[in-house]
């Protein structure tokens, strides 16, 4: 099952920030289902971003509660060809953790919030 994307619309008095060359988007992620082999799908297609291209740039990151713990995992995005074909690999190190059910060992991946910062080019 694909991640559930959203904007943070409290973050910003409008939650796309219009700056010269790009739009600059901060979200959330919700993981749901399982964790395929070499990636989970990461659509960000439908959330109103002024583009047709897909981002330049996507930060994804751990957002823990006090008082913790972090889960340790590092979070990748992979490009697509589309807004709607990116990919999210999950690290633990340096290696890529396989596939298996969110939650689960070895996905103790709950508790917490993921968030991002997507970069859009401006041009359409």
């Amino acid at each position: 099952m694909p991640i559930a994307v959203a904007l943070n619309t409290n973050e910003l008095p409008n939650s796309i920030d219009h700056t010269t060359n790009q739009f600059i988007v901060d979200g959330t992620l919700t993981l749901s289902g399982s964790y395929p082999a070499n990636g989970d799908t990461l659509s960000l297609a439908g959330l109103g971003i002024p583009s047709n291209q897909p981002p330049n740039l996507v930060e994804i990151f751990e957002a823990t509660p006090a008082p913790g713990p972090a889960s340790g995992y590092a979070f990748r995005f992979l490009p697509g060809t589309t807004q709607a074909n990116g990919l999210m690999e999950v690290f633990n190190g340096t290696t890529q953790l396989v596939a298996g059910a969110y939650g689960a060992p070895p996905f103790a991946i709950v508790g917490f919030a993921l968030k991002f910062r997507a970069y859009f080019p401006k041009f359409v």
